[in-house]
Formats: C-alpha cells, structure tokens, sequence
C-alpha cells in the first residue's frame, strides 16, 4: 500500500475509500478512541503527532497508537510531532512536558518506559502525501522545499519546519514566535504544493486554531485539524473521500467528525 522510508510516506490510493484523519491528540484518550472507531474496511487512519502532554492519558494513547501500529500496519500513519522529539538520554527538547511524570505516576519509572518509547518513535514519519490530493504534516514548511526527495531526505531546516513551523498572514515568510520554525506565507504554500503536485497541506500544531472545526487559510490550501478536546472545543476527526476529494472549504467543513 505504500512506499516507506525513514521521513516520508507515499500513499497508494488503491483500493483506499477515505482517510480518516486526526490532528493533535494531546493526552486525550476518548477521542483518541473515538477516531480509531470511525474506521472501517478500505479506511486509513492519519494521525498528525503530538500524542501526549497537557492532557491526562498521554502513556494511553501512545500505548493505544503503538499496538495499532503493530496490528494494522497497512491501515495506520502516524506522524511525528515536536512533542515526540526526545534526546537518546530522554529529555525532551520542548516545554512543558508532562508525560514524564505522567508516566512516573501510573509506571513507576520513565527510565524503564524510555525503552519502549524509544522504539515507538521511530514508527513515525515526519511527513506523508497522497498524491495529486494532499501533504500530511505535524508543522509547517518552507520554501526550499521543491520535491519529494526533499521530504524524502530532510535536512535540518526541513526537520524544523515540519515539526514547529506555522502558516502565517504575510506573503513570504518570517521567523516564528516560538523561537524555532517560521511563519510561512500564502507565496510559500502555494508554490510549494504546486512543486509537490499537490492540493492541500493538511497539518495539525495549532489546536486552539481549530477548536471548533478545521481552520482554512491560505486561499483554502492549508487546514489545521485538531483531535484534542484538552484546550476547550471539540476534539474532531476529518473524514475525507479518496475518489471524492474535497474541492472547496464548504467540503472540509462538512467532511467533520466530532469525537467529544
């Protein structure tokens, strides 16, 4: 079903009737059980990263999301967040983090979890596309991106960008205010989906930004998603036809599966 390497993943959209796609999670396990109960046969899920912190269930649905990967290696993506960028020690280079002591509370120990993490980690990819429809992604990008094998083989920049960059007003782009990524503008999306032959980019990193539906910007090519209910609003996931893509904003909307 699809080609696989270490950062990017190429759908093959044979013999897939819809994607069922989920943005940030957040420690937010009823949702996050809600979702894997939309799918049925010829489905794929897509899950966007950031599985824990904030929210209280953050071991459950990464436990939860690995035996899913393990089980339906065929019918599950999952994606990296900047909330699974973890040191080899484990220390995490983001703050808050509260999935250590989470994990301490309910384990005991996050030195004897770490291993098991780490190995669930590298099952994420940093990015996946569908071809002629739509770029997954946790983040953003940038505007040297120009081809797959740029997604394929990222340098620093694009790792950056893909796990912390976020869609900005402007036309070109601009530092972020996180102090890492940027802010990439309408210039930036538009030639850099056009360049991956794509549609959409579809991304998730900005939860509060979709508390309440997709939020659809950059002349409708770029929707953030959220899968949490952590930060107020409705946790949701997009339901989205293969063979019926969306073609306005109109059809995200009511693409929409709310799961809180």
């Amino acid at each position: 079903m699809v080609d696989r390497n270490r950062a990017l993943m190429i759908i093959d959209p044979q013999n897939i009737e819809r994607l069922i796609v989920l943005g940030d999670i957040h420690g937010d396990f009823g949702a996050f059980k809600k979702g894997v109960s939309l799918r049925g046969p010829g489905d794929l899920l897509i899950f966007l990263g950031d599985y824990a912190d904030r929210g209280p269930d953050g071991l459950e649905v990464i436990e939860g999301l690995n035996a899913l990967l393990t089980r339906l290696p065929d019918q599950v993506i999952a994606l990296k967040g900047n909330h699974e960028d973890y040191t080899p020690s484990g220390e995490p280079t983001f703050v808050p983090c509260t999935l250590i002591d989470e994990v301490k509370k309910k384990r005991g120990s996050w030195k004897s979890f770490f291993p098991l993490f780490s190995n669930f980690v590298p099952r994420l990819f940093l990015s996946a596309i569908l071809p002629g429809k739509a770029l997954f992604i946790h983040g953003g990008i940038h505007g040297d991106i120009q081809s797959l094998d740029d997604l394929a083989n990222p340098d620093s920049r694009t790792l950056s960008s893909l796990l912390w960059s976020d869609p900005g007003t402007g036309r070109k782009s601009r530092p972020g205010p996180r102090g890492v990524g940027e802010l990439f503008g309408t210039e930036i999306s538009e030639a850099v989906l056009k360049e991956l032959g794509v549609k959409h980019l579809i991304r998730g990193h900005e939860p509060r930004k979709a508390a309440y539906g997709p939020h659809i910007e950059h002349e409708g090519r770029v929707i953030t998603t959220s899968g949490t209910s952590v930060y107020g609003g409705n946790a949701f996931a997009l339901v989205l036809d293969v063979n019926d893509w969306p073609k306005t904003s109109e059809d995200f909307v009511r693409s929409v599966q709310y799961l809180s």
